[in-house]
């Protein structure tokens, strides 16, 4: 049986913190906590066997960045959301997704590293994005105090995210919009369900539990109705998608509509 996988996870900033010069109903600190608490949601709501938890439980709560680094004790991976700026008063062009690992890819983080940057730049249509350490200049440790601390306790993996500047307009404007947020967290939830091979949870309608409701389930419920395929218990409870108790010509009608995105 594989081991559950625990994940920490932490929002840059507490309050208002970090406004953007050139959206100036954006700060870091707000989209940050949002962005968390769609991607644990994401997590716990679509995979079996992972445990996430937060570095707080209060937004306006200032905790040190050693002290949250050092909650990752006990967990698989630890991730610190933050949004990145050029400068503190000035708007500029920079669009990038920045996804800090290891100083020395401790663990070969920079595997998982690059897939959260490439799921992060290509949801946010970011074209320029980098996944890289960054040593402290003073000795072989990570610059990043909640990286560094999150290592003292033995937390394997620990990265900070950048996603992209709010120093640009158009990256402000896009984290401000909710939809924007739960599109971002489900495509970094996505990343980290598929680097520790997370199942998905089986929904109604996704019979082969693949993680999508498709044709391959319409088939196997008709041919269920039809008499020509013997589901499991567990199957059968997936096809009965209207709830009645009994599978027949209404859940592979169902299903169609699931897959047309009119039910």
């Amino acid at each position: 049986m594989s081991r559950e996988i625990r994940i920490l996870l932490d929002a840059g900033h507490y309050g208002k913190r970090n406004r953007s010069p050139c959206v100036r109903e954006y700060y870091e600190s707000e989209a940050m906590w949002k962005l968390h608490l769609a991607l644990k949601a994401a997590l716990e709501e679509g995979y079996n066997g992972v445990t996430v938890d937060i570095t707080r439980e209060d937004q306006s709560i200032d905790l040190s960045v050693n002290a949250r680094g050092r909650k990752a004790k006990g967990y698989d991976l630890a991730i610190s959301e933050h949004s990145n700026a050029v400068g503190t008063n000035e708007c500029g062009d920079t669009d990038r997704v920045d996804v800090f690992y290891a100083w020395d890819d401790y663990n070969g983080a920079s595997l998982l590293g690059n897939v959260l940057m490439k799921a992060t730049a290509a949801c946010m249509g970011v074209a320029e994005g980098r996944a890289k350490p960054r040593k402290s200049e003073s000795g072989d440790w990570d610059y990043y105090g909640f990286m560094r601390s999150a290592r003292a306790v033995g937390c394997p993996l620990y990265y900070i995210v950048e996603n992209s500047f709010h120093t640009n307009e158009r990256a402000a404007r896009w984290l401000l919009e909710d939809e924007n947020i739960k599109l971002l967290a489900q495509a970094q939830c996505d990343a980290i369900a598929e680097y520790f091979k997370l199942k998905p949870i089986a929904q109604l309608g996704d019979v082969n539990t693949d993680g999508r409701v498709d044709q391959y389930d319409y088939i196997l419920i008709k041919r269920t109705v039809m008499g020509t395929y013997k589901p499991t218990a567990d199957e059968l409870r997936r096809c009965d998608i209207n709830g009645d108790g009994k599978i027949d010509m209404y859940d592979y009608i169902a299903v169609k509509r699931l897959i047309a995105g009119t039910l």
